[in-house]
């Protein structure tokens, strides 16, 4: 969607195309499908000036179309496994509707060869055209991060491959209307494919590193964050994160994985990092069981607040985010969990299944544990005095997003515990 403004800002005429009709319905009206700073006024100005329109009918929409972004998303299946058939479907439909001098553009992340085969073959045998020949064939992934995605689509750097050399004059000529970064061609598309992938693994890599340390620090008795700022490495390192954030960084991994086992190919420190970062969800059950022993509780039957349901601080987005299996591994241990998050309403939390209450003091009315999922910068200026008036004490604060000062915490009478702060005392 914000691609599709931004196009729509720069003068062109714009056919939003999605199956969902909830998500068309709510464009048409002028809603986002998602929350993006920016997002809704581009929407409603371009709507307005009848430059972007919004169907979910191919046949409307790819035969009066000179150049179609396709950016279908791709799941993963119970085995981890990457699930291409809503890919190959859309594929398929734009094949069908698509005539001779259409230039497709693919933005999804991909793991590399999907593009020049499944995406391809799916497209010329639906359409009786050749790639390359009657029609053009790209591949640029999109970049971004939530909360920043009409910067980052506008102005960071953008890779771009194709399957000849027309195809890749004509994908940079369309991209750099829009487009202020720079704009890089690769060889072919295989390699731009691995460019996405390749930098969500490296970031993967990296995390896993500081989840491994961190958990050394709890073990030892330091603190990784002092640590780390003390070091002459600090910018190149990540702070350890829980396993149940990260966009589509932990979905990333999984693609390149699974064409390396059909390659027979082992990416060893690869699946590891991705083994250590998700480990980070039994870390967190560890150190919530050591903080209610510490406060002379058991964990079974215990009441826990979690804070935080996004996939990242300080953003609107639950996808990719793992809270709810948290909340469900909470609470298979017999756990009574509570649900608050001040970016989302009441009414926002229910819908996505969660126990949640309408402010912080009654959701945390009796409660045994504070546990930080996620590090919202409001959390930073909670009042623990307040909380530790309405919960039952002695009671437990667990802090996963590195948003509280550990003696502080203890200060006010909690028992802390923190990922990769193992400097509480009690």
């Amino acid at each position: 969607m914000p691609t599709a403004c931004i196009l729509a800002e720069a003068g062109f005429k714009v056919i939003c195309l999605d199956i969902d009709r909830s998500v068309i319905e709510r464009l048409r009206r002028g809603f986002s499908p998602f929350d993006e700073p920016g997002l809704r006024e581009l929407i409603r100005r371009n709507l307005k000036a009848k430059r972007l329109k919004a169907t979910t009918n191919f046949e409307n929409a790819i035969p009066v179309s000179d150049v179609v972004s396709l950016a279908v998303p791709v799941s993963l299946d119970q085995r981890m496994r990457p699930d291409y058939s809503h890919l190959e479907k859309a594929c398929r439909d734009i094949g069908l509707n698509m005539t001779a001098g259409t230039l497709i553009i693919v933005m999804s992340t991909l793991s590399p060869g999907t593009t020049e085969s499944l995406i391809k073959e799916t497209l010329e045998t639906a359409s009786g055209l050749e790639a390359g020949k009657d029609f053009g064939l790209a591949y640029s992934p999109i970049r971004v991060t939530v909360g920043k995605a009409l910067d980052d689509i506008t102005n960071h750097p953008r890779v771009v491959g194709a399957i000849d050399e027309v195809s890749l004059r004509a994908a940079k000529a369309f991209l750099s209307t829009f487009l202020k970064g720079r704009i890089i061609e690769v060889k072919d598309i295989k390699t731009a494919e691995a460019v996405k992938l390749f930098e969500a693994v490296y970031r993967d890599v990296n995390i896993a590193l500081a989840n491994e340390l961190s958990d050394f620090c709890e073990r030892i008795g330091i603190d990784f964050l002092e640590v780390i700022k003390s070091t002459n490495i600090q910018s190149n390192c990540h702070f350890p994160l829980p396993g149940f954030v990260g966009g589509d960084m932990p979905k990333d991994p999984y693609l390149i994985i699974n064409e390396a086992e059909n390659l027979r190919v082992k990416l060893r420190v690869v699946t590891a990092s991705r083994r250590v970062n998700e480990e980070v969800l039994r870390r967190t059950l560890r150190l919530l069981r050591d903080a209610l022993r510490s406060c002379g509780k058991s964990a079974k039957r215990a009441r826990v607040l979690v804070l935080g349901v996004s996939y990242r601080p300080n953003v609107r987005e639950v996808e990719g985010s793992l809270v709810r299996d948290l909340v469900g591994m909470l609470q298979n241990k017999g756990m009574r969990v509570k649900v608050y998050d001040p970016l989302f309403s009441y009414s926002e939390l229910v819908k996505m299944g969660y126990p949640a209450e309408k402010t912080l003091t009654r959701a945390a009315r009796d409660m045994d544990c504070l546990l930080i999922a996620v590090g919202h910068e409001r959390f930073k200026r909670l009042n623990l005095r307040r909380l530790k008036i309405a919960m039952r004490r002695p009671a437990a604060v667990v802090d996963l997003g590195h948003v509280l000062d550990c003696e502080e915490v203890e200060r006010e009478g909690f028992i802390y515990r923190g990922l990769g702060r193992g400097v509480w005392t009690r």
